[in-house]
């Protein structure tokens, strides 16, 4: 049984493709990441249970210019892949879910406040001094981030807030103890310019609601066949068939790089 990660060009940054092969039919699988500092989390689809084929995953929400250290566990074994790095030029980015879509930001805020609340409730009852409750575990984190885009990065960015509410920020380690990858929910976003000239920055204040994976067993594309068709334009079948000696093969193949 083997596990591999590979970094693909389908987009920057640069998504890692996961490759979980020897997997016997019906025995259930599980893939998650890790970073040096030993936070972990799961990845898109990683959980199900086999049907005796390669396992093929993508995954674009890494952190970002570290070691990523991907891992299956399979009947209680543990087989773990070489680590990869998606290196980026710059410290955050923020994407769409699908991560098709990113643009390099730096974070402004120097605090990025955070709150919580308690889904629990009170009821008050008549004769007695106590109220009885409803307890409930707490609500996920609300964020105030300010984000700081230069030039054209600015239009992308707003590009992306309004393409869908749900985005993804990661981050380079080292910014303070912020949370590496968020995936969340934008309730409101404004933004302003903060220089002038040829030179402009624009500074986006967002509030956020923290959010899990919206759709943990869905795996994610990497390509599309518009990517399939620009690859294999000027190739015949023969040559199709002299490129793939299996369906695994084309799985997984880089359609940017053919």
């Amino acid at each position: 049984m083997t596990l591999t990660a590979t970094l693909l060009s389908a987009s920057a940054p640069r998504p890692v493709q996961i490759a979980l092969n020897g997997v016997a039919a019906g025995v259930s699988y599980e893939i998650t990441k890790t970073t040096t500092g030993g936070t972990r989390w799961p990845v898109s689809g990683g959980r199900g249970v086999s049907d005796g084929g390669q396992v093929l995953l993508t995954d674009n929400r890494a952190p970002l210019n570290t070691p990523i250290v991907y891992e299956a566990r399979v009947s209680g074994a543990s087989y773990v892949a070489d680590p990869v790095v998606v290196v980026v030029d710059g410290v955050a980015v923020v994407q769409t879910a699908d991560g098709r879509t990113a643009v390099a930001v730096e974070v402004a805020s120097s605090t990025e406040p955070r709150s919580a609340v308690s889904r629990s409730s009170v009821f008050e009852i008549a004769g007695r001094k106590d109220p009885a409750a409803r307890l409930d575990v707490h609500g996920s984190f609300e964020f105030s981030w300010e984000i700081d885009v230069q030039g054209a990065d600015a239009v992308a960015l707003e590009q992306i807030l309004r393409a869908s509410p749900v985005i993804v920020r990661r981050l380079t380690p080292g910014m303070r103890d912020l949370q590496l990858v968020t995936i969340a929910l934008v309730t409101s976003w404004k933004d302003q310019l903060i220089s002038d000239g040829l030179d402009t920055w624009r500074r986006f204040s967002l509030a956020v609601r923290e959010l899990a994976d919206p759709e943990p067993s869905s795996r994610l594309i990497a390509f599309t066949w518009d990517d399939f068709d620009a690859a294999m334009s000027a190739r015949t079948w023969d040559d199709f068939d002299a490129l793939f000696d299996s369906w695994d093969q084309f799985d997984a193949v880089d359609w940017s790089l053919l």
